[in-house]
Formats: structure tokens, C-alpha cells, sequence
């Protein structure tokens, strides 16, 4: 008999691994490792790429990080490293490196830079409520930019880049309040950006810095 509830619990358990690597798959995959040589910076988690680094969505597009390309984590903003730690030293790096890499470049969408990275944090195997929750922050508090070159008028009639990236200008309180609501509350994407909507002052342009990260001291 115990050798039967045994065999059940190994059968279940191993169902819910396969449906655990499933979900992960159907957001998207991952080709190659974060390999990378450090660059002397006494500020800055800066990196140059010594292998391509590729997420395929699972809608069909693929982002590339080229080799030779420096990544530093600027593109998070600081209440995103406040909640959620270093994005170099977690266990959504490859998808912190992707989205990093895209926030600079600017040659894609903000929209869509931000809809990569809850589903390369999905991919990577974030429990859902919290890949919404780092989509919450970003979506209040991450980068926006204009794409340089674009048909939008903004970004046609506008010559400095100072002014074709931008922060929205929020309370950190209410940003604190949208994240205990998603953890509790578990709402779609589209809720999340209604409700950022609502407790953002200035949607932009609106510069004020991007956060510099300094390794932890040991």
C-alpha cells in the first residue's frame, strides 16, 4: 500500500512539474546564457555581453541582445529595485538584461518593452501574482521613451533625446497601494494599466534621472 501512495504522490508531483515547465513555455523561451565580462565602473552594474542572449515570445516575436552589447540596469526604476532586489542578481536576470538592452536601444515600444518582461519573467518561472506585481511597478514608474526616427509627431519634432524618454510622476505611496491591491486581488493586465492610469500626475514627458546602481557591500 505504501508503495502505491508513493507511486501516486512521485506521478503527481511529476504532473505538476510538467505543467509548472508548460506554463512557463507558453509565455515564451529563452536561447543562451547571461555571459558576460564586468566593466570597470565603481558606480554601476555595467556588462558587456560576450554571447547573444534571445527571448521568443510566445506571440511569435524575438528580442536579441546582441554580443558586445553593455548592459547596466539604469532602465529600473528604484522602487522596482526597492521591492523586488538587484535585477543582475536574481532570479529574473536574462529578462532584466532583455528589457535593459531594449530601454536603451529605444527601438521598440515601451508598451511592448514592458509586455517582454512579464512574460520573460513568467518564462523564467515568477509565480504569476508577482510577475504582475513587477509589471505594476514598471508600468508606473519605468522608462517611457519616444522611438527615435519614428511617423509620431513627438518623436519627429523633437531634436534633443533628453526629451524623447521620460518618467511618469507618481506618489510612491499610491505605486505601494496598486502593489498590495495586485498581490491581493490577482487582476488582469489591462486593470493594471487602468488603474496606474489613475494615480499617475504626469504621464510625460517628465525627466527626473534614472537610478544608478551600486553593488551591495559584503
Amino acid at each position: 500500500m505504501n508503495r502505491i501512495v508513493v507511486c501516486f504522490a512521485m506521478a503527481v508531483s511529476s504532473a505538476c512539474v510538467l505543467a509548472a515547465d508548460s506554463g512557463q513555455i507558453a509565455h515564451g523561451s529563452f536561447e543562451g546564457k547571461v555571459v558576460v565580462e564586468w566593466l570597470d565602473d565603481p558606480y554601476l552594474f555595467k556588462m558587456r555581453l560576450t554571447e547573444d542572449l534571445q527571448f521568443r515570445q510566445a506571440g511569435g516575436k524575438t528580442w536579441v541582445v546582441p554580443t558586445g552589447a553593455i548592459v547596466d540596469g539604469r532602465s529600473m526604476p528604484m522602487l522596482f529595485v526597492s521591492l523586488m532586489g538587484y535585477p543582475f542578481q536574481s532570479s529574473f536576470r536574462k529578462t532584466a538584461v532583455v528589457y535593459d538592452y531594449v530601454a536603451q536601444s529605444q527601438k521598440e515600444s515601451w508598451e511592448d518593452a514592458q509586455h517582454m518582461f512579464y512574460d520573460g519573467a513568467l518564462a523564467e518561472g515568477i509565480l504569476p501574482v508577482e510577475a504582475k506585481v513587477m509589471y505594476t511597478l514598471l508600468n508606473a514608474t519605468g522608462l517611457r521613451w519616444e522611438i527615435r526616427g519614428s511617423a509620431d509627431c513627438y518623436g519627429r519634432c523633437h531634436a534633443r533625446d533628453a526629451d524623447l524618454d521620460w518618467t511618469p510622476k507618481v506618489h510612491d505611496e499610491q505605486v505601494l497601494a496598486l502593489v498590495s491591491w495586485v498581490r491581493t486581488e490577482d487582476p488582469s493586465l489591462d486593470d493594471i494599466e487602468r488603474q496606474v492610469g489613475s494615480v499617475i500626475l504626469e504621464k510625460g514627458p517628465h525627466i527626473i534621472g534614472r537610478i544608478h546602481l551600486v553593488p551591495e557591500q559584503r
